[in-house]
């Protein structure tokens, strides 16, 4: 029931952020936008989708090779594009760490890798966002405080693994550095290829690709709040706001932002679906019984 009310709660958000919008932003005006776009840019920004898209790939299949027990490229690639499809279907349920379950494992193993695996990904984006937002905003100088999350879940870590029973649930020998600078890596050629499919879409304003790399980390930074489904909403309305700064009319940063977004996420969610649907051969119900189990169990000592 809580699940389903949390649910309930981020598509009424979703909801209200695209209605807030809609007041801003002329429906006619942003089709007109979406048909005025060249075709060498649509192929551009696909072509920049699929880096992108692989360079996840590169970063998940490498993490996961890192911590977990052998697997196979059909394996590989059936549980990264299926975590596109579980971020957008299964919000605040199984979530994007549902992919981890269709490789062999534990599921000790495959939350901790998923974990840390988003630990270094999302500290490098807000690492970014910190910086972005301070020289977008020189007055949210306090913003700059998210440079520092990387330190600050680093001591949290490192506090519950020295005062808790956390550290039953690592796996041992992690290398540490050589996943934190691989995985890092990898992100860094995604965020450049993100980058890149905005500048293309707003050269016809202007907007240089050091500045346009700002307004991306800002929308990123926004577009993960967690009260929207996969940061819808959020993230059309800090595109909005923050590339209207360059004079880019509201219909053509909410369009950049949601044609990137289907490029990025929609269609690899698409494709994730297919894969879990006719090429896995464990489903999604499967996952969702593992899960429910592995609740019970953790959940059993309690009530006991």
């Amino acid at each position: 029931m809580k699940k389903f009310l949390n649910n309930l709660l981020k598509i009424a958000i979703t909801i209200f952020l695209f209605w807030w919008l809609s007041r801003s932003v002329d429906g006619s005006e942003l089709l007109a936008y979406f048909a005025s776009i060249p075709l060498w840019i649509i192929l551009t920004i696909f072509g920049l989708s699929l880096l992108n898209v692989g360079g996840q790939a590169a970063r998940f299949l490498y993490s996961v090779h890192l911590l977990m027990p052998p697997f196979t490229f059909k394996q590989g690639l059936i549980a990264h594009f299926s975590g596109f499809a579980f971020r957008l279907a299964l919000p605040a349920s199984i979530g994007e760490v549902g992919k981890t379950f269709l490789l062999p494992g534990d599921n000790k193993t495959r939350i901790y890798t998923f974990l840390i695996d988003a630990f270094y990904s999302t500290g490098a984006m807000f690492f970014f966002f910190g910086i972005s937002t301070f020289l977008l905003f020189p007055r949210m100088w306090y913003m700059l405080g998210f440079c520092l999350i990387f330190f600050v879940f680093f001591w949290i870590y490192r506090l519950l693994v020295n005062t808790t029973g956390f550290k039953k649930h690592i796996p041992e020998h992690v290398p540490y550095f050589k996943f934190g600078v691989a995985n890092i890596s990898f992100t860094i050629f995604t965020f450049i290829t993100y980058i890149s499919q905005y500048w293309f879409l707003m050269k016809e304003f202007g907007i240089n690709w050091i500045e346009q790399a700002k307004v991306c980390f800002f929308i990123l930074g926004i577009g993960s709040i967690p009260f929207s489904i996969a940061g819808m909403g959020f993230r059309e309305n800090a595109a909005q706001y923050s590339l209207g700064l360059y004079g880019v009319p509201a219909e053509a940063a909410v369009g950049a932002a949601l044609f990137i977004f289907s490029m990025n996420v929609l269609l690899p969610a698409l494709v994730g679906v297919i894969l879990l649907t006719f090429f896995s051969d464990i489903k999604l119900r499967d996952i969702k019984k593992m899960i429910k189990k592995q609740e019970e169990k953790r959940q059993r000592p309690e009530s006991e």
